[in-house]
């Protein structure tokens, strides 16, 4: 997930874009992109409400997951599959893209659907 909290944070306080980078692990574009956006709705400080996840919908409201048309995976029943044995991510993400596709979604690509997991 983007730390759009730490993106913006370090942007006000005068970091380059390119440090920015290196140090959230995100690509130039995706810092330019939220920084420029941030601009764009007038965003000039932080408070302790604007968490990430609240950032992401003030800055991207078009990009949450159910209207890009990505299918939901249970996580209940994700998480009872993973205490079995020979049971792993990988073949759950496998069950979970063809669930999506029967249902006409769209599926997390692999790391997304890690990253969500934890």
């Amino acid at each position: 997930m983007i730390n759009y909290h730490k993106i913006l944070e370090m942007h006000l306080q005068g970091i380059s874009q390119r440090t920015i980078s290196s140090s959230t692990g995100h690509s130039r574009d995706k810092i330019r992109e939220v920084v420029n956006q941030a601009k764009a709705k007038g965003l000039e400080e932080l408070t302790e409400k604007m968490t990430s996840s609240w950032l992401e919908e003030y800055l991207f409201p078009e990009k949450s997951a159910s209207q890009r048309g990505y299918y939901n995976p249970d996580w209940d029943y994700i998480h009872k599959e993973l205490l079995k044995k020979n049971v792993t991510l990988k073949l759950l993400h496998k069950e979970y893209e063809q669930e999506a596709k029967i249902q006409n979604k769209m599926p997390y690509a692999y790391r997304t659907f890690c990253e969500k997991y934890v």
